[in-house]
């Protein structure tokens, strides 16, 4: 079953609308597909509701809270062999300075904000990026030193447009979140490439090509005639 609020009428895909499936009691392994999965939106519900009723579901609860908060996608995707940079969280700009320096990539730390990352390559615009995204201050943030480019790509079901090493890590951070539908933040840092964080993706920046990425990846899980393994 697919509970998509992503219009999927031009791959012919038949889904529920999550107001709809919200309001039943069906019990089947339920692939959530949200540009939004953000805890308390409701890409979120679709999958907790889900697990109430005791189905399986693609996401679960617990890779949506891992996966937005970045410390813990981080630490997880480390875990598994994914290339990441050390990070500190904190909400003390001293600290920052002190231990990373300049310049430095900021991630918010607080679930409810996702508006991606800021770099501060000086102290003023660092307070302006941890006024941003901590919230006035707050809540800490996720620092990490920005040592190369930061580029930011789109993942469909792990599959992204880039190097070879930005597919690897597309594919690997799916393989660990099961986030279909996603935004990944990567930097390079001269031949190596490293995971700094996740986010949305907006339902603007879905294109055609996405939508038959998404009807691939719904065909491969109706192929196997089961869900992605854990």
């Amino acid at each position: 079953m697919v509970v998509s609020n992503i219009d999927l009428t031009t791959e012919k895909i038949e889904v529920i609308k999550p107001s709809k499936f919200l309001g039943t009691a069906i019990k089947d392994f339920t692939l959530n597909l949200s540009d939004d999965y953000r805890y308390l939106k409701t890409g979120y519900y679709v999958s907790l509701h889900a697990e109430v009723l005791g189905s399986k579901v693609i996401p679960s609860c617990e890779n949506i809270i891992d996966s937005s908060r970045t410390p813990i996608l981080l630490l997880r995707a480390a875990k598994a062999g994914i290339p990441t940079l050390p990070f500190l969280v904190t909400d003390s700009v001293k600290k920052i300075i002190a231990e990373i320096g300049f310049p430095v990539a900021i991630f918010a730390v607080n679930p409810f904000i996702h508006n991606g990352y800021k770099t501060a390559a000086n102290k003023s615009a660092l307070y302006r990026a941890m006024k941003s995204l901590g919230m006035n201050y707050k809540f800490a943030v996720c620092a990490q030193p920005l040592k190369g480019e930061m580029v930011s790509v789109k993942s469909i079901f792990g599959k992204s447009e880039g190097d070879r090493v930005t597919k690897e890590i597309s594919e690997q951070v799916f393989e660990v979140f099961k986030i279909p539908v996603c935004k990944l933040h990567i930097q390079k840092v001269e031949d190596k490439t490293y995971l700094c964080g996740m986010q949305p993706l907006g339902r603007k920046e879905i294109s055609l090509n996405d939508l038959k990425t998404i009807s691939r990846g719904i065909a491969l899980i109706s192929e196997r005639g089961e869900p992605f393994s854990d």
